[in-house]
């Protein structure tokens, strides 16, 4: 049987600096390289030489490895430096990563903002500069995450402990992102070799659908839906399903409980509030397939959404006042589709106010529209126009921005209320022409 390394010794070219502690699958050390660079080292304790999946693991992770070092996902996720076999008071298997420091991982800095807040007694969603911090963070993490789906990897264990960030002044973002933990992450396109013999990694509280349905395995979408409460953590500021209660986790996950989020501040344009939390409800869609991939969820976070303006040809930004600049079509027709964020409909052809009673088949929030919050009338040329009703208790909102005049509809605008000052979205419905 194998024994744990201590400080001093040596394996192979590398001398133990540190001793981690033991985790559920392997010890982890910090060590030193011949010419002193420093490496994360693992010492597996499973799978065991003895078991018979065992060469098949070494050669799925020397796999893994090389995907990681040779594909985009190299700038975003921990690399593998060295794989070895070797004789430790017993055979057993080690994987050498590179070293990464001078940074914290996600859980860590939300945890220090938090306890910062709560010394100051100041909310953080009431802080310009920690929303601005999160939507960066928001968008490197899911560039990395895309950069590794790329690369057919599935982390299969997504948590802010394991999205490690450092402060780097000379990229654009100002942060590195590497991606840590990934020993047993999985490769897309093939089949682990502990399937039938050992369950899948995860973590209570991050676990997908897939994670938790009997001969179900993880994939690409399966990281989306943990993307997905992440991301409700750094844009909303809460998890929408965390309990002590696994049992009860479960339920609330595959009941798709969670609502579409208010985010806690506004997106910067070009994105819409609304398109993002729009995508952020469907990230825990329980149907694998009715999931946002990676790429666009990156997309959506950045303002280049499918539905958003700047991604129509010879279209731009929105202004400020949610007007696009140039070009995103004029939805023309006899008929108007308002599409929900699960899929229901309301499709109209005559002037009509939009109100409580009417939205109520798209969910409970109906309960924060007026009974007459806006007026959707189609003027000459087939054109359609939404117009705001003065009073209303919420602001009616386009694309997350006040509605104050009548503006006339383009493809994808997304209709809501809620406050556009406090970036609060509530209902977002999508416009679109019915031929």
């Amino acid at each position: 049987m194998a024994k744990k390394l201590k400080v001093g010794d040596r394996i192979r070219h590398y001398r133990v600096t540190k001793v981690f502690g033991p985790g559920m699958m392997a010890i982890s050390y910090g060590a030193e390289g011949p010419t002193g660079e420093k490496v994360f080292l693992k010492q597996y304790k499973s799978p065991a030489p003895t078991v018979v999946w065992y060469k098949a693991f070494v050669a799925y992770q020397n796999e893994l490895g090389a995907r990681v070092r040779n594909g985009r996902a190299a700038q975003f996720a921990v690399r593998q430096v060295e794989a070895f076999e070797e004789v430790w008071g017993g055979p057993c298997y080690f994987q050498a990563y590179e070293f990464v420091e001078n940074g914290a991982d996600l859980q860590q800095m939300l945890d220090e903002e938090r306890e910062q807040h709560r010394r100051t007694k100041v909310a953080a969603t009431n802080n310009p500069a920690v929303w601005a911090r999160h939507v960066t963070w928001a968008k490197v993490f899911m560039t990395g995450m895309a950069a590794l789906h790329e690369s057919k990897i599935v982390h299969a264990d997504l948590k802010p402990a394991n999205a490690y960030l450092i402060q780097d002044p000379t990229i654009s973002s100002g942060y590195q992102l590497k991606l840590i933990d990934m020993d047993f992450s999985l490769l897309a396109d093939r089949r682990a070799p502990w399937h039938g013999h050992q369950g899948y990694v995860g973590t209570d509280n991050y676990r997908s659908p897939e994670h938790m349905t009997r001969g179900a395995v993880p994939g690409l979408a399966s990281d989306v839906f943990t993307c997905g409460l992440m991301l409700y953590e750094l844009l909303a500021g809460y998890h929408p399903y965390w309990t002590e209660d696994q049992a009860e986790y479960a339920k609330l996950v595959q009941s798709h409980a969670a609502k579409p989020p208010a985010l806690a501040g506004l997106m910067p344009l070009p994105a819409s509030n609304a398109e993002v939390s729009a995508f952020l409800h469907r990230c825990l869609a329980p149907d694998p397939a009715a999931r946002p991939t990676a790429a666009e969820l990156r997309a959506v976070l950045s303002g280049r959404g499918a539905g958003s303006p700047a991604t129509k040809e010879g279209s731009t930004a929105a202004t400020g006042d949610g007007a696009p600049r140039a070009a995103a079509e004029l939805i023309l027709s006899d008929r108007i589709e308002l599409l929900g964020p699960d899929g229901r409909s309301l499709k109209i052809g005559v002037r009509t106010e939009l109100g409580k009673i009417l939205v109520r088949q798209f969910g409970p929030d109906s309960e924060f529209w007026d009974n007459r919050q806006c007026v959707l009338e189609r003027h000459s040329g087939n054109q359609w126009v939404l117009s705001p009703v003065a009073g209303t208790t919420n602001e009616t909102l386009v694309n997350g921005t006040a509605l104050t005049a009548p503006r006339p509809l383009r493809q994808g605008d997304r209709i809501s209320v809620g406050r556009q000052a406090k970036g609060i979205v509530k209902m977002p419905l999508t416009a679109r022409a019915l031929k």
